[in-house]
């Protein structure tokens, strides 16, 4: 199993993975994206070396994105980094594939503060997350819903200091 970085040419594989993952959500009723990436947004992002795939024998089995904490993510920090559109081409899923990403995020940051997030409803998703030994730090409303988030990093941890502040320790 091997991790690397999407390029270019990874861009049709992507988008399939990408259709099919979002066809077995809709199927499941897990609506965790409301529209998961466009195709020119992709390009962008891989261009931008944000997007990661896992593959095995030349077969992209799966993929996450991973970039800097924006302004809008309920926890804030400066060198936090966050993991997004996780996933794992339905054929693969339910054989801990995922398990070779957490294992590459703890890897290779390992004292960095490395956050995922899911719809506060989604049991199964926060789960998953929980069941991967990542650590919940909270629940945050975003618009008419709440947003759970999770850290994956054991080191680096991030805590509420008395201010209520997530800080680094």
């Amino acid at each position: 199993m091997l991790v690397r970085q999407a390029r270019l040419e990874d861009l049709s594989q992507m988008t399939a993975l990408i259709q099919a993952t979002s066809k077995k959500l809709i199927d499941d009723y897990v609506y965790q994206w409301e529209a998961p990436c466009e195709l020119d947004e992709l390009e962008i992002q891989i261009k931008r070396g944000e997007v990661f795939i896992l593959e095995d024998h030349n077969r992209l089995i799966g993929s996450f994105s991973i970039k800097p904490i924006h302004k809008k993510f309920p926890v804030q920090m400066e060198d936090g980094l966050y993991v997004y559109r996780m996933l794992i081409h339905p054929f693969y899923q339910g054989k801990d594939m995922t398990g070779h990403i957490f294992k590459h995020l703890r890897k290779e940051y390992k004292k960095i503060p490395v956050l995922l997030d899911c719809w506060a409803g989604n049991e199964k998703l926060s789960e998953f997350y929980l069941n991967h030994h990542c650590m919940h730090i909270g629940d945050f409303p975003d618009a008419d819903y709440k947003i759970s988030v999770f850290q994956v990093s054991k080191k680096g941890q991030i805590k509420k200091d008395r201010y209520g502040n997530f800080k680094k320790y």
